[in-house]
């Protein structure tokens, strides 16, 4: 039989599973996998970000839009290490990764040489599959096997190649024509359904909290909840599955979600937990029935007490109870929940359309959402952004919004941007992030200028870590340890060779964002914005209520001032 190397067999293991970039950094320990790609790079397109953490990130972002397993590369030491923070983030949010890491050569293994680490250890945690090859024949064998793994599993595979083993002749095996297999789906139970409809016909107040796993659900979403006029909220990364102006749609739950879905879900009698496992029982109705859809058995009643547990697919097991429910079309829990969020959504139009100087974060939002196309992808940084983005853009259910949800590490936008416009070039691709996420990532909008990436990258600068300030206030501490230098953004992206806009005047937002959207090319907006704009809760509770006291309290006795305040309307709205 014909021989070929190692690393080439690689490469042709990959082509079976369709992989068809790859990110990462080329290096001395992972050079002959990046030679082999080289020879295909008609076939797998290599992308050099600047940054391992960028590649991994990457990876995870281009899997939650896709579903299609992203693939980060770098070398042992230093450059494994940097990947941790997308592989978590892949992790955590369950989306399948495959990681390939270079190691020093086999016959100098334990042997302290340089940059050798044990790279096993470093990702035992983080990795549903996780083996160091010791012989060239392997190499093919584990990476098909750990590509099954990782979507088997949702998680994070990763295979640790020694320098000199890609490089040895093998017999070539690797067949050519390889169907993917798709994960285990788990049947539905008749029984189960039937006794969630029974639950369904006999609750006054039903509420549903929709994520993730009804991503490819949507329509039957939407027509469940208008034939039993329930309403629906959602998780923070299930933004856009329900459209946002629907009128059975409440936001988000939780802290920076929305006053309505907040009070909805207090007065709820029935709570529909479908393809979410949301962390946060603070917001979940107490002692109310529950029926729950997850996929994965181990999750069923993890959050809430079940009443009935449906253990499947979510999609299936929506049609079913759609079919079989009686239809309700006058229900007045809904009709008092679709008021609220119309007042709701009065506070927020006016937030957006405020005139002041410094700029109000809010006002950008309006004109992201301004020359927003209808299939935008939105990729959204942690901090403020999540804030601003989540409350007030009006999401279809042909966006996409891509956020780092369980993790929350700063810097995911601009990564999720970059893998945003490599698997969909012909979408329009907006990522938002503050000055302090950016600043983490911004060596790799030279990527995007390098690959000809047209994104618009909108900065909010503060000079501060905004989120962590009201985090301190909300705990009764002084503000310390947030603030950070200005970076004109502008001239980077200049610097870089993609176009730069730096605006300080409201006026001015329009005609740059409608300039922006022109630009065939990576685009920066660095946009200067009212450092005292507070995220502040959907519903204030009592304890963050008392936490704002103490700080004020501390500021004038310590620090000698009073300090600044959210508009006392605001504050007023969401608390009562």
């Amino acid at each position: 039989m014909a021989k070929i190397n190692a690393g080439s067999a690689v490469v042709n293991v990959l082509k079976n599973w369709d992989v068809d970039h790859v990110y990462g950094l080329p290096g001395d320990s992972i050079d002959h996998i990046v030679d082999a790609l080289q020879k295909e790079q008609e076939a797998i397109k290599f992308i050099h970000v600047r940054h391992e953490e960028v590649a991994s990130l990457s990876a995870a972002a281009y899997t939650k839009l896709t579903g299609k397993i992203g693939v980060a590369l770098s070398i042992g030491g230093p450059g494994a290490i940097h990947l941790l923070n997308g592989m978590y983030d892949a992790k955590m949010d369950k989306v399948p990764q495959l990681v390939l890491v270079g190691q020093i050569p086999s016959d100098l293994a334990n042997s302290d040489y340089f940059q050798e680490v044990n790279t096993s250890a470093i990702f035992e945690d983080v990795a549903v599959f996780n083996k160091e090859i010791t012989r060239p024949e392997q190499l093919p064998l584990i990476v098909d096997q750990a590509i099954r793994t990782a979507y088997e599993k949702r998680g994070v595979a990763v295979v640790i190649i020694p320098d000199d083993i890609p490089a040895n002749k093998i017999v070539d095996t690797v067949e050519r024509v390889k169907e993917a297999k798709k994960p285990t789906q788990v049947g539905l139970n008749t029984p189960d359904l039937e006794a969630a409809v029974a639950l369904i016909n006999e609750s006054k107040k039903p509420v549903m909290l929709i994520g993730t796993g009804t991503k490819k659900a949507k329509a039957e979403v939407l027509a469940f909840s208008e034939r039993f006029d329930i309403p629906v909220m959602s998780t923070l990364p299930g933004k856009g599955i329900m459209p946002d102006e629907h009128s059975n749609y409440l936001g988000n739950i939780g802290k920076i979600g929305t006053k309505p879905a907040f009070e909805a879900m207090q007065e709820a009698d029935l709570l529909l937990m479908v393809g979410n496992d949301y962390p946060y029982g603070t917001y979940l109705p107490k002692d109310v029935k529950c029926i729950q859809i997850e996929i994965e058995p181990s999750r069923m009643g993890k959050r809430h007490d079940v009443t009935v547990g449906i253990v499947g697919d979510s999609k299936e097991a929506l049609a079913y109870l759609t079919a079989h429910g009686e239809e309700v079309t006058n229900r007045p829990f809904l009709q008092a929940c679709t008021k609220n969020m119309q007042t709701w959504w009065k506070w927020m139009e006016e937030h957006m359309a405020r005139d002041t100087s410094p700029i109000a974060p809010q006002a950008v939002i309006k004109q992201m959402q301004r020359i927003a196309d209808e299939d935008a992808i939105f990729s959204i940084d942690v901090g403020t952004s999540t804030v601003w983005s989540t409350r007030y853009l009006k999401l279809g259910q042909k966006n996409d919004f891509l956020v780092s949800a369980w993790l929350g590490t700063m810097g995911c936008a601009l990564p999720g941007a970059i893998a945003s416009k490599i698997a969909y070039p012909n979408r329009q691709v907006i990522s938002l992030q503050g000055d302090g996420a950016f600043s983490m990532v911004m060596q790799d909008f030279a990527t995007a200028v390098y690959y000809d990436l047209p994104i618009i990258n909108v900065v909010l600068s503060n000079k501060q870590l905004s989120f962590i300030k009201y985090e301190q206030q909300a705990q009764g501490q002084l503000n310390y340890g947030i603030d950070h230098g200005d970076i004109n953004f502008a001239k980077y992206a200049e610097a870089c060779g993609g176009k730069g806009y730096r605006v300080e005047n409201t006026a001015d937002l329009e005609a740059v964002f409608t300039a922006a959207k022109a630009d065939n090319c990576p685009v920066i907006i660095d946009v200067v914005v009212d450092p005292e704009a507070a995220p502040l809760p959907g519903k204030i509770v009592m304890d963050e209520a008392k936490g704002f006291a103490k700080f004020e309290i501390r500021t004038a006795l310590e620090e000698k001032r009073i300090a600044s305040m959210p508009p006392l309307k605001d504050v007023m709205r969401q608390f009562f």
